[in-house]
Parts: C-alpha cells; structure tokens; sequence
C-alpha cells in the first residue's frame, strides 16, 4: 500500500533552508524546498549544501519537494521571458538532482491575480504551450515530475495543457477555497493527476493560516477524498502542510493527530512525535 507523505515548507523556524531542514527531520516526511532567486536577493543552495540536505534526507528517510521560484514567467508574449523561465528551470533540476526530489511546484504563473490570468486569454496560454513543449522535450522522463499548481484563477484555463502535456498536479486546496472555487469539482478533476497536494488554514480572506484557523467540515472533507484516492490507485503523494511557522506547523499537527481521517494505515508521517 503506498501512502501520504506528511510534509511542510522549508520556512518554519525564521533561518535559512539548512537550519529548518535540520529542526523538521523528526517532524515530517517531506519537506518543501522554497526557493527564490532575483537580482536583489537569492536562496538557492550552494553544492555544499545541497550534500548536506541529500544526507540529511537520507539519514532521516525524508523526501523534498522543490517549490521553483515565482518570479517566473511561462505565458509571457515576451520570448527573452520564456527562455529566462527555462534557464531557470534547468539551473534548478541540475542543483537539486542530488536531492531526488519527489516532485517540483510549477507556477503557470498569470499575468494579473484572480479569477482572470490574462487580459490576452489566448496569447498567453500559446505561450504558455511553448514554454511547457520546450521544458518536456528537453526533460521527457520527468513530465510526471512537474506539478503545476492550482493558483487564483479556475485551473480549467490550464488543464488542457496539463493533460497535453502529461504533466502532474500541486493541488493547493487552500487557494481553491481562497477564490470561493467549487471544491467538489475540483477534487473530481484534479485528485488522480495531484502528485502533491498543499493544505492550509483559509480565514477571513487569508491563507496559509494553521489548519485550527480553517473550517474543519472542509479540512477533513479533503483529507478524506486525498486518502481515498490514494488507495484507489495506490500512487505515493505528499501533503504538504504549507504553512510558514513553529506556531501554525504545530497547530495543524495537533488538528491532524485528532483526525480519525489521518489515522488509517495508507499515511505515513512523524506527526506524532513534534
């Protein structure tokens, strides 16, 4: 029986990557590498790092999850944009390769937030099928490995290009609520491509809360329909608690040690032992 891998951000204590992977290896299975990169400011680990998280995993049984920076443009009408998406990209898989990542969160990032990505609705998504065509062609073996993530605006303006492309899912179940998007649909649509799946707390038009801050009918109607369909088709994912502190990591490991859901033999997880 595969099961779900149990994981969190790489920004729960306030340090850097290496520190945080360090306090979390007991906690959670997987841990989501966040990073960024801009002219002004970067996180990208050095090779010396990246030995020390690929021993860290190892020793600890943990996997990770690579979050590719958001300053990303795939849909850009902009050629120089599009190629600067794939350099990134490749800089990223070829650091991170000694890592063996589970998967990595892609943005198909829009061009303005909310329900409407482009005012060019067509344009961009063009666009965005040329940047994906050269990303698979070049990482053919690997298309299961990108997880394009559910963002503000219905996933509907994507998924034909998901499916074109056979490209894998980052359910982010906490934006679906955000936007006020039908959960059920989504759920219907997305659960069998979601290789990895984001939860966190929504309230009072914020996200990423600590699931305590969240509505709990919600909570556990999503944990219920990830496990089932990870017993239908018996595919390892990982959820990953997408959360940015100790307070509201261990709020939402409280709340999920108390979810008779999460107690069934498919999960797997430290969640016990924070």
């Amino acid at each position: 029986m595969k099961h779900m891998r149990l994981g969190t951000t790489s920004y729960i204590i306030p340090d850097d990557i290496l520190p945080n992977v360090r306090y979390l290896a007991d906690k959670v299975d997987d841990i989501e590498l966040v990073l960024f990169e801009s002219e002004e400011m970067s996180n990208l680990p050095d090779e010396k790092t990246i030995r020390e998280l690929a021993r860290l995993g190892k020793s600890h049984g943990l996997s990770y999850t690579v979050h590719f920076p958001l300053d990303i443009y795939p849909g850009s009408a902009d050629l120089d944009e599009r190629m600067r998406f794939m350099r990134t990209v490749e800089r990223i898989i070829s650091l991170t390769e000694p890592l063996d990542p589970f998967g990595y969160v892609l943005h198909l990032t829009p061009e303005s937030y909310g329900p409407v990505p482009s005012e060019d609705i067509e344009c961009w998504s063009t666009c965005l099928d040329m940047s994906l065509e050269m990303m698979v062609s070049k990482y053919e073996a690997m298309r299961r490995m990108f997880c394009v993530e559910t963002l503000s605006y219905p996933f509907s303006h994507v998924f034909p290009l998901v499916e074109r492309y056979d490209l894998s899912v980052t359910l982010d179940i906490g934006h679906i609520w955000l936007m006020g998007y039908p959960m059920q649909d989504n759920l219907d649509l997305l659960l069998p491509r979601t290789r990895i799946a984001h939860l966190h707390g929504v309230h009072d038009g914020k996200d990423h809360l600590g699931l305590n801050k969240g509505d709990p009918t919600q909570i556990n109607k999503f944990i219920s329909a990830l496990s089932n369909q990870t017993n239908k088709d018996n595919r390892e994912r990982v959820l990953t608690l997408e959360v940015f502190s100790e307070a509201e990591l261990d709020a939402s490991l409280s709340l999920l040690e108390k979810s008779h859901d999460m107690m069934g033999k498919d999960w797997g997880g430290r969640y016990g032992n924070h």
